[in-house]
């Protein structure tokens, strides 16, 4: 059973890489929740908020874009790391800005409404953990029909 599991999830198709994409994005949720937590609370501890918040999440997504660009070449579309160009690079940035405004402006909405949300570990994790969970299918299609169309 695990093995047509596995078997069903390594072939191509839209539905396996609908399906490695939510892998990717869970690793990549789990990793940009690492970073967040270590910005946040560690490393940016003498910024004082909101200003901490977004700078917070201007690192993330950083650090986050570009490990997601190989994860996203290898493991969703089964490309070679070192085949794709800066053209595609710069696609991929772009298309993941979309991972950059939509929590700074949704830290913005929530700075307006309870401040002292971003203050708390456990909000910024489950606030953060809905964010980018709620935009990864719209990014697999961007990704997939724009970003990466010509390599596929």
């Amino acid at each position: 059973m695990l093995k047509q599991i596995i078997d069903k999830i390594s072939k191509d198709g839209s539905f396996s890489e609908l399906f490695r994409t939510y892998l990717v994005g869970a690793f990549n949720l789990l990793f940009g929740l690492f970073l967040v937590y270590i910005f946040q609370f560690i490393l940016l501890d003498f910024v004082s908020f909101p200003l901490r918040t977004y700078l917070t999440n201007i690192f993330q997504f950083i650090v986050g874009v570009t490990v997601s660009y190989f994860l996203s070449r290898k493991f969703i579309f089964k490309l070679k790391f070192n085949d794709g160009n800066y053209k595609e690079f710069f696609k991929y940035v772009s298309i993941s800005f979309i991972n950059l405004f939509v929590p700074l402006f949704v830290w913005f909405l929530i700075n307006l409404w309870n401040e002292n949300w971003q203050q708390n570990e456990l909000y910024v994790l489950i606030i953060t953990t809905l964010i980018h969970g709620s935009i990864l299918p719209i990014k697999y299609l961007i990704y997939k029909f724009f970003v990466f169309k010509d390599s596929l």
